[in-house]
């Protein structure tokens, strides 16, 4: 498999008054064409701010993001708008959707921060229709017109998930995407995302405290001391899907 998505040297300090709080020590991290690989690590060690950087929605100090060998991290605003918008796709875990609008709306609006207005108008009904898709995908047919609040917190990760895919990314960065559900409906989002990624061949990476979801993984990563490990002796970029062994905390060998 080829690399879609790379960091290489990438650096990340906060302040905090006259204090500096370096997050990121010169990350290298590779997402594969048609993989799943989670990242695992403690609370505060920079897996969303690498996710933030990785997706375009913030800068490094230092270093820079590749997606299929393009430095998009160096490229204009603008241009990484429209990197981000066409190309990633983003679930949170905590949905982050709209609640005026219904779930059909909520998928839609990924499409319409693609284009213009005269753009929207053009393309309106071919969005809906595939959105009515996505959503039938997910189970939720019969869901379309039921706003956030009423619907249960699997069903607006489902939601989530359609939109996210709306505008047929290469790749979705999944911050927790089951750290706010119970067992059975994590189980149930985690076999869709494994479908999705079986069927439409689109590449993961998941951000994640659950062993579960990393012992999934094609490859699994630990994110320490703002830098990347992967406990094996393998370079942590190295593909192993289908290899056997297990890093510290239940993740595939990397």
């Amino acid at each position: 498999m080829t690399d879609l998505l790379r960091a290489e040297g990438i650096t990340k300090t906060y302040r905090a008054g006259n204090r500096k709080i370096p997050v990121l020590r010169g990350v290298d991290l590779r997402v594969l064409e048609g993989e799943i690989l989670a990242l695992v690590g403690s609370s505060g060690a920079g897996k969303s701010t690498l996710l933030h950087i990785l997706g375009l929605l913030d800068r490094p100090d230092e270093g820079v993001v590749r997606y299929r060998d393009v430095p998009v991290s160096r490229l204009s605003a603008a241009r990484k708008a429209r990197v981000r918008h066409r190309e990633i796709g983003f679930v949170f875990q905590f949905y982050h959707l709209i609640p005026e609008l219904d779930a059909l709306q909520n998928v839609c609006l990924g499409a319409m921060m693609l284009t213009s207005v005269a753009g929207w108008l053009g393309m309106r009904r071919r969005v809906k229709d595939r959105a009515r898709e996505l959503l039938g995908r997910m189970g939720l047919g019969d869901r379309l017109r039921n706003r956030p609040a009423q619907l249960s917190g699997g069903e607006r990760q489902r939601v989530a998930i359609a939109r996210a895919l709306i505008a047929d990314p290469s790749v979705i960065l999944a911050d927790e995407p089951t750290g706010n559900l119970d067992s059975r409906t994590s189980e149930e989002i985690l076999d869709l995302i494994w479908r999705i990624n079986e069927e439409d061949g689109v590449s993961f990476l998941l951000v994640t405290h659950d062993a579960q979801v990393a012992s999934r993984a094609d490859r699994c990563l630990r994110l320490a001391d703002g830098v990347i490990e992967d406990g094996t002796g393998r370079p942590a970029g190295e593909s192993a899907r289908g290899a056997p062994g297990a890093i510290p905390g239940g993740g595939k060998e990397a």
